[in-house]
């Protein structure tokens, strides 16, 4: 059964002398995605919509089953599902946390550490 879309991608508001930034996040992976430049609007409503549209929008995909928004590295665009839906028959290496593509041989993210769920023996 699908859910109900979500708008925007998860997101945080970052308040700094330069004004109010907006962290748009991977809602599969957790991962931080982009960060807009200062965004200014008459209210938090009409600034979260357009932080989404000019910047945030374009680093994300959007399941069609779960209706998430997703980055590349977790969107399977054979069937315009996200991975955990739809995970690929024959799945690139790429690390859930961080997204840097690793070797089939490795047990952790060469990068950022985290254990990959394809590497090694499964204990």
């Amino acid at each position: 059964m699908s859910k109900q879309p979500n708008s925007t991608a998860k997101y945080k508001v970052i308040a700094d002398s330069g004004g109010r930034h907006y962290q748009f996040f991977c809602e599969a992976s957790g991962v931080l995605v982009h960060t807009t430049n200062p965004i200014r609007a008459v209210s938090a409503e009409e600034e979260l919509k357009l932080a989404w549209e000019t910047e945030g929008r374009a680093h994300f995909n959007q399941c069609q089953k779960c209706g998430r928004w997703v980055s590349t590295v977790m969107y399977n665009a054979d069937v315009f599902e996200c991975v955990d839906c739809t995970p690929w028959e024959n799945a690139p290496h790429f690390c859930k946390q961080c997204g840097v593509e690793n070797s089939s041989r490795d047990t952790y993210c060469s990068k950022c550490g985290t254990k990959l769920q394809y590497g090694g023996d499964s204990d």
